[in-house]
C-alpha cells in the first residue's frame, strides 16, 4: 500500500522500478496460464503534457527542454507507469539542435527514459503521415498512423502492443499542427487482458472546435473499443468550472468511461469518490511554472480536488486504486524541487484490470 498524503517522490525511485509482471505469480500447484487469464492486475496509467520544444525560452522559472527533460523523465520513471499518453512532444526534426538524444522530441523522450533504466516503446515511431515520414517537406501523403505531437509510450516488460492508429480531427484550427488522438489496443503481459488506450490534446482557444473534437473522440473510441475496457487521457483544456465540463463530464460517463475521480461540474468536494486513495489531488494540473504549490491548488483545504485540464478517464467497470498529481515538492517549504519540468503536472492513476 502506497502512503497517501503530502508525498515527495524521491528520485532514487528510478533505481527501484519493479516490473508489474514480477508482482503476480500463480499459487503453488495452479496452472500459470489459467492464473494469468483470471487474475486482476494493477495497471498504472498516466497523462503528461511536457511542453513542446518549439516553445523553448528562458524566463523566470521557464527553462528550455534540454534542462527540463531530466525532470520529465524522473517523474515518469518514479511512478513505474505501464502506459502513458504524452502531449506536445514535437515530431519535427527542425528542433534537433535543442534535443539531447533523438531527432525529434518524442524520440528524445523515449531514448532518455530507456537510458535512465526504463524499457519503453512508442506505439508509433513515425513523425508524419508522409512517404518520407521524418519530414513534412514536399510531403506525399501516406497514412502511417502518426499522431502529430500526441504519443503513447508503454513499458515493454508489462505491456504488449496489439494494434495502433490515429484520429485526425475533422474540426481544426489552422493546418500547421493539426489536432489528433493517438490510440492503441494493448495487452497486459501479466493476465492477458486487453484494453484500449488513447491520448489527445484538444484545441486550447476555440471552444466550438474543442467541443467538436471531443464529440469526434467519443465516437471514435466507441467504434474502436469492441467490448474492451477504455482508458482515455490527455490535455482537454477544460476544467470543471468550464461550461464544457457541464456537457462532457456526464457524456464521458454515459459513453462508459468516466473520470477516475468521479468529478462533477463546479464541485470541488467529491461526495462519492471513485479513487480509493489520492495523492496531491488538491493540486491543479496546470502549474504555469509557479514554484510555490500553494499558487495552483487548494493547499489549505486539501479535501477539495484541484481544477484540472489534464484528465484520465477509465472504463466505468474498472476499480480505481489510486490517483496522483505528480509533483516533486517539499512540504516544509511548499516549493517545487529543482527545475520545473513543464507548465503541466503529470497525472497518474492505478486501475484494476482483469
Amino acid at each position: 500500500m502506497r502512503t497517501v498524503g503530502l508525498i515527495v517522490t524521491s528520485l532514487t525511485a528510478l533505481s527501484l522500478l519493479v516490473p508489474t509482471a514480477l508482482l503476480a505469480s500463480p499459487a503453488a500447484g495452479e496452472p500459470a496460464a489459467a492464473e494469468a487469464r483470471q487474475a486482476s492486475v494493477d495497471l498504472r496509467v498516466a497523462s503528461y503534457n511536457v511542453r513542446s520544444v518549439s516553445l523553448d525560452q528562458t524566463a523566470g522559472e521557464i527553462r528550455p527542454w534540454r534542462e527540463r527533460r531530466g525532470m520529465v523523465i524522473a517523474n515518469i520513471l518514479s511512478e513505474s507507469v505501464d502506459v502513458i499518453g504524452v502531449q506536445e512532444v514535437n515530431p519535427s526534426k527542425a528542433f534537433a539542435s535543442r534535443l539531447v538524444d533523438g531527432r525529434n522530441q518524442f524520440l528524445d523522450l523515449r531514448n532518455g527514459l530507456n537510458k535512465a533504466g526504463g524499457t519503453f516503446a512508442l506505439t508509433n515511431r513515425y513523425a508524419f503521415n508522409c512517404k518520407r515520414p521524418s519530414t513534412q517537406h514536399h510531403c506525399k501523403k501516406k497514412n502511417r498512423g502518426a499522431s502529430q505531437s500526441d504519443r503513447i509510450l508503454y513499458n515493454t516488460q508489462t505491456i504488449t502492443l496489439v494494434k495502433q492508429g490515429k484520429l485526425k480531427y475533422a474540426a481544426q484550427v489552422g493546418k500547421d499542427s493539426p489536432a489528433h488522438m493517438a490510440w492503441a489496443v494493448l495487452r497486459s503481459n501479466v493476465n492477458g487482458a486487453e484494453f484500449l488506450f488513447t491520448t489527445t490534446h484538444l484545441d486550447p482557444k476555440h471552444g466550438k472546435v474543442r467541443s467538436k473534437q471531443w464529440r469526434e473522440m467519443i465516437r471514435k473510441i466507441n467504434d474502436l473499443k469492441k467490448g474492451r475496457p477504455v482508458v482515455a487521457t490527455g490535455d482537454f483544456n477544460t476544467h470543471k468550472f468550464s461550461p464544457m465540463a457541464k456537457r462532457f463530464l456526464p457524456r464521458m460517463k454515459q459513453a462508459g468511461y468516466g473520470d477516475v475521480l468521479n468529478q462533477q461540474y463546479r464541485v470541488t468536494r467529491i461526495a462519492h469518490p471513485r479513487a480509493a486513495t489520492t495523492v496531491n489531488a488538491w493540486m491543479n494540473t496546470a502549474n504555469k511554472f509557479q514554484r510555490d504549490v500553494r499558487s495552483f491548488g487548494y493547499w489549505n483545504e486539501q479535501f477539495r480536488v484541484g481544477n484540472n485540464i489534464d484528465w484520465i478517464w477509465a472504463d466505468n467497470r474498472l476499480p480505481v486504486r489510486e490517483y496522483k498529481v505528480v509533483t516533486q515538492w517539499d512540504p516544509s517549504t511548499w516549493q517545487v524541487n529543482g527545475t520545473i519540468p513543464s507548465d503541466h503536472n503529470m497525472v497518474r492513476a492505478t486501475l484494476g484490470l482483469g
